[in-house]
């Protein structure tokens, strides 16, 4: 068995030879099995035959090489597929253990097959996340590196991709790691005049004081600011479209997808569940929500489709309120405006197609201080107005050019304990405090960053973590 020490956790790694498919399993071009661990090119060895060639003596020796052949059968040794087998020797590969990775013709049956044979040759089945961990464990990444593989994979949009790119290249870790030795340097000197009470007077803590607030806290607090900017480039903006029945709701989803995605009749109530959609807005995924129409109803069915709207209109960062231009202002639009009125909202008046010349549309006072935007779901009218409203309410303020974002929920919460305490350690500073107590919140403020890279991870959280991953990866 493995061990890493983690602060003060050990993580202890299983000391198997794993495999996988590390390709989707289907019928294409290529598919391939990777293999981690000691035993990998051991295992190779018993399976494949490499074309003939005249340098054969370092075979499987030499790191990052490519090689042709053959895996063959064990018991028949009839070549089952053609293949490339890629060899890349610890420390230098993405484990940091010996990585065998087997090009074969994708199919699933052939996968299968040898994946299996790999199994009977001393190998076992990799876990979810395994190869990633195991990259965490050796020391080839940290925290913030294998997080942002996953936002890697789940990438949907450029954006995502360049900023999950830079957290792999150690961007967060990076500006962590900087912070954590200025608060180690300033922890050590306070553990010494501790230690040794007679030289305490000649401790100062001036300097640091000014580190503390312009540098530290300064960082910390543009590094949580840039979570919002991260969460919305990540996870999209989420875009509820609600109204009354029958006002254009599904049309209009179907206008901003450039697409059938949602049933339109004239019939009131057809939409019944929540239909999702993804559209790119300036390089942010915007999930589109189309809701069924709010009003009382006694139909059971749809009874739920309006709660399910309610749940997802609450969970919204923009509501496109949707107003039938062709017909009045009733009681369910009232409703419906007074129940969502504190949300962030685009008023969308739909068929303007239907108006006349002298139509006339009345409204409470109350609605015109929100943005609106007149369209016809029906000929595409105002689409690309619509599309610039939504752009100027949610992503005004990203800044595209930021990289140093962090991604996700677990690593602002460790970040915002560090500024807690920090805040606290300056405090305690000026307010010359005991090194005793000041020490205490330092200490707390170190731990906090440590855990954002991983350094303070318990396994709990690490299995949490690597779980999310697919096999293979």
């Amino acid at each position: 068995m493995g061990r890493f020490e983690s602060g003060s956790y050990v993580l202890i790694m299983d000391n198997d030879t794993i495999a996988a498919i590390s390709t989707p399993v289907g019928i294409g071009g290529i598919g391939i099995i990777k293999i981690s661990g000691k035993n990998a090119k051991n295992i190779v060895s018993l399976i494949f035959r490499k074309s003939k060639s005249k340098n054969t003596k370092r075979f499987l020796e030499e790191s990052h090489k490519v090689y042709h052949g053959h895996i063959v059968d064990p018991d028949s040794k009839k070549a089952i597929d053609e293949v490339l087998l890629t060899v890349m020797l610890a420390p230098h590969s993405y484990t940091g253990e010996d990585v065998v990775e087997i090009n074969v013709h994708s199919g699933i049956f052939l996968l299968k097959t040898i994946l299996n044979i790999v199994l009977t040759k001393g190998a076992r089945i990799a876990e979810p996340g395994e190869f990633t961990k195991r990259a965490f464990i050796n020391g080839r990444i940290d925290l913030t590196q294998a997080e942002a593989i996953i936002d890697i994979i789940n990438a949907k949009s450029i954006k995502a991709l360049e900023i999950a790119n830079a957290q792999v290249d150690g961007e967060l870790r990076n500006h962590v790691e900087k912070t954590l030795n200025i608060l180690n340097n300033i922890f050590v000197k306070i553990e010494a005049a501790i230690d040794f009470p007679d030289a305490e007077e000649c401790v100062s803590l001036e300097a640091d004081i000014i580190i503390i607030e312009n540098v530290v806290i300064n960082k910390l607090n543009e590094l949580i600011s840039g979570y919002n900017e991260g969460h919305v480039i990540r996870e999209g903006i989420k875009l509820v479209i609600a109204g009354r029945p029958n006002v254009g709701k599904s049309s209009l989803m179907n206008s901003l997808l450039q697409k059938e995605r949602a049933i339109v009749t004239s019939i009131p109530g057809t939409t019944r569940d929540v239909i999702e959609e993804t559209i790119i807005i300036s390089g942010i995924p915007a999930i589109i929500s189309d809701t069924a129409g709010l009003h009382d109803t006694i139909d059971p069915v749809e009874s739920i489709g309006i709660k399910k709207a309610r749940e997802q209109i609450n969970n919204s960062d923009v509501i496109l309120f949707v107003i039938d231009a062709s017909s009045s202002f009733n009681e369910d639009d009232r409703r419906l405006f007074e129940s969502i009125k504190n949300k962030l909202l685009i008023v969308v008046y739909n068929k303007i197609d239907l108006l006349t010349e002298n139509h006339s549309f009345e409204i409470c006072e109350e609605i015109k201080k929100y943005p609106m935007v007149k369209v016809s779901s029906l000929y595409n009218t105002g689409m690309d107005c619509l599309k610039e409203n939504i752009k100027e309410i949610v992503i005004k303020d990203i800044d595209y050019s930021r990289l140093d974002i962090v991604p996700n929920l677990r690593q602002k919460i460790a970040l915002e304990k560090c500024l807690e305490n920090m805040v606290l350690v300056s405090k305690g500073i000026k307010d010359m405090l005991p090194y005793e107590l000041i020490s205490i919140d330092l200490a707390e403020a170190i731990e906090s960053l440590n855990q954002v890279v991983g350094n303070m991870a318990k396994p709990d959280l690490l299995d949490q973590i690597f779980s999310r991953f697919c096999i293979g990866k």
